[in-house]
């Protein structure tokens, strides 16, 4: 890889020399004016740091020009004094690189010490409710061709469900059941609801109820209804409670299908 780098210079600034002068070649009077340049340090052409200043002294009568090494005594004093009264200042760009370079370094000390600090602490823990990862595991199962054998409900639900629920093609309806002691759990996977207003969501519900009611296997169970839509759970009813506002449903009534109480799974991030 090739680096270009090197010096340049650049104008900073040009004054007349306000002292009383003489040009030692055409004896003209204060004609002098003192042009002033800085030397800086580039790294493809961008500033990197500031090195230094020359300037140089030139003659408006007679267009000479005088190194500052070339002045005379009395032209050094007036270039001194006009110096003081006056100083070319430095721009900021020719220190750019080196700010973008000192921000850089900062941010790297920043990050490094809340590294340090944060994985100074102990272990740290995750707490998660298993009985999420276990619904989300069980929405995963649903199907659009539910078996009669492995689930039975699920089958019914298929077979029993309208075909007509406010514009739903309930032919790509996914189902998924599973029973734990007297509760049963339902779920349905609806992909295709922008059709359906959120308002009229909740006939999937009652559909559902409805087949369930004219089933004699299901008769008795404490019966959770879970209908998922395609980012998020959109509707919810349950023994506990129902969230049927067709947008964003509780999920978390349905977790005590899986259990009253939670259970508690910790994922720790071990210190390195």
């Amino acid at each position: 890889m090739l680096l270009f780098f090197g010096t340049r210079a650049s104008k900073i600034k040009a004054r007349p020399i306000g002292s009383p002068t003489e040009c030692p070649y055409c004896q003209s009077k204060d004609s002098f004016v003192a042009t002033t340049f800085g030397r800086y340090f580039h790294l493809f052409w961008i500033p990197l740091f500031p090195l230094y200043k020359t300037t140089i002294l030139e003659c408006s009568h007679c267009k000479r020009t005088y190194a500052e090494h070339e002045l005379p005594p009395d032209l050094k004093q007036a270039l001194l004094k006009s110096n003081r009264l006056d100083p070319p200042k430095r721009p900021l760009w020719h220190g750019f690189g080196c700010l973008v370079m000192a921000a850089i370094g900062l941010v790297i000390v920043v990050i490094s010490i809340g590294s340090a600090v944060f994985w100074s602490n102990n272990d740290v823990d995750e707490v998660i409710d298993g009985r999420k990862l276990r619904l989300q595991d069980d929405i995963e199962k649903t199907t659009a061709q539910p078996d009669s054998i492995t689930d039975p409900v699920s089958f019914h639900l298929k077979n029993c469900i309208d075909h007509s629920i406010d514009g739903i093609d309930t032919d790509k309806i996914r189902y998924y059941s599973r029973s734990k002691g007297n509760r049963l759990l339902v779920l349905l996977k609806v992909n295709d609801l922008k059709k359906t207003k959120a308002g009229s969501r909740k006939e999937i519900v009652f559909a559902v109820e409805d087949c369930l009611d004219s089933s004699p296997a299901t008769g008795g169970h404490q019966v959770y209804i879970g209908v998922d839509g395609k980012w998020n759970m959109v509707l919810v009813k349950t023994p506990g409670g129902e969230s049927l506002d067709g947008r964003f449903a509780e999920t978390s009534l349905l977790l005590p299908f899986y259990g009253a109480k939670p259970v508690i799974k910790q994922d720790s991030v071990q210190k390195q």
